[in-house]
């Protein structure tokens, strides 16, 4: 069903659309929030059941990592009742591309459109987090994802503390720390993510062991003390296709998106929980040079301190720098941006200089870019 639902109604992030019905490929179309964390728990639900697929743990970690984030204000005071791919302005409109939501179904505030998402969208971290570490049925632990946490549970009734650190997804280094508070033997688990590039396992001072991407490794050992498990997991950029040839870029489970300057405009709402209209104050309508069979040569991805929350155009850790060119004919239809226009374009726009952030850091964005062969 997820398939079917990504053939015909796929959006960049790992949703579908849903605005209010199903509605195609379209980058503009709507995603409803509650459609985020009720799929979020559909899958990590699937993982309890089945076991730590790929394609479940990998399509979780895309809505965790984009999708969450982006449909909120940074300080959570405020969520939007639909997200889209391609966001270039999040305003109230009579004049919308939605199935058939309202005019404020796209700002931001308490409850717009409809109070649903207000009740919902706390669930989301909670339960994900809940979930980074799972018990196996061989008296074990799983690690699912590598978000910094810290586990107290036992094993064959010893207490057991593990606490991962670094900056995952943000950094390609992960840090297990394994306390047993008397020695004991039982397996631990790590899912190995598919899009890994030569990852390797280090425990101690040993040497690193290969990796299969796309697998579960599991170390059954005994554990003693204090023991130190090193994770690295190299990324590279990867240019996935879109409708029209667009494509849309990403580094690990984090997509890419075009990064548009953005001036919050109050729009009524409650004095502590105020309704936010979002406008550019940047160009948006970019194609990028780029081989999409090797997005790399193109690209550079730099790593920047950032300041403030990772998922805020403040606290980007990760950028990638391209090279773009205007598109005077890919203008806004229907309140929100057109058709991406079938990618290679032909322009002849100077060249600029573009940055592309973290989906979950913008709250305007392009995330299905057309793109030109590089000149």
């Amino acid at each position: 069903m997820l398939a079917q639902l990504d053939q015909h109604h796929g959006q960049a992030s790992g949703l579908f659309s849903a605005d209010e019905h199903l509605a195609g490929r379209h980058p503009s179309q709507g995603t409803e929030t509650c459609a985020v964390v009720e799929q979020m728990f559909s899958l990590e639900t699937a993982v309890e059941v089945w076991g730590a697929a790929e394609a479940l743990v990998d399509r979780l970690e895309r809505l965790a990592y984009n999708a969450l984030p982006a449909c909120a204000t940074v300080d959570d005071r405020g969520h939007q009742y639909v997200q889209q791919a391609n966001q270039v302005v999040s305003h109230v409109t009579q004049d919308r591309i939605y199935t058939n939501n309202g005019p404020d179904a796209n700002v931001f505030g308490l409850e717009p459109h409809f109070g649903c998402c207000t009740a919902n969208r706390h669930q989301g971290w909670p339960k994900f987090a809940a979930r980074l570490w799972m018990a196996t049925p061989d008296d074990g632990l799983l690690a699912l994802s590598y978000a910094p946490c810290v586990l107290e549970t036992s094993v064959h009734e010893t207490p057991v503390r593990v606490e991962v650190r670094g900056s995952y997804p943000f950094d390609d280094t992960v840090t297990v720390v394994v306390r047993v508070e008397q020695p004991g033997a039982f397996p631990l688990s790590l899912r190995v993510p598919g899009w890994a590039v030569d990852p390797r396992l280090s425990v101690g001072d040993a040497p690193p062991a290969a990796l299969d991407p796309g697998s579960v490794h599991r170390m059954h050992r005994e554990w003693v003390g204090e023991q130190v498990l090193t994770l690295r997991l190299p990324a590279r950029m990867r240019a996935e296709q879109r409708p029209n040839n667009a494509v849309t870029m990403w580094r690990g489970p984090l997509a890419f998106a075009l990064a548009v300057g953005e001036s919050w405009q109050r729009k009524g709402g409650h004095e502590s929980y105020p309704d936010w209209e979002v406008h550019p104050t940047t160009p948006w309508n970019y194609a990028v040079e780029l081989d999409p069979a090797d997005p790399e040569k193109s690209l550079t991805v730099r790593r920047q301190a950032g300041v403030g929350p990772p998922f805020s155009p403040e606290g980007v850790r990760l950028a990638v720098h391209a090279t773009g060119r205007r598109l005077a004919n890919w203008r806004v239809e229907h309140g929100a941006a057109g058709s991406p226009p079938p990618s290679p374009v032909d322009t002849k726009s100077g060249a600029e200089q573009v940055v592309l952030v973290p989906y979950g850091a913008a709250r305007l964005r392009v995330t299905e870019l057309p793109w030109i062969p590089p000149r």
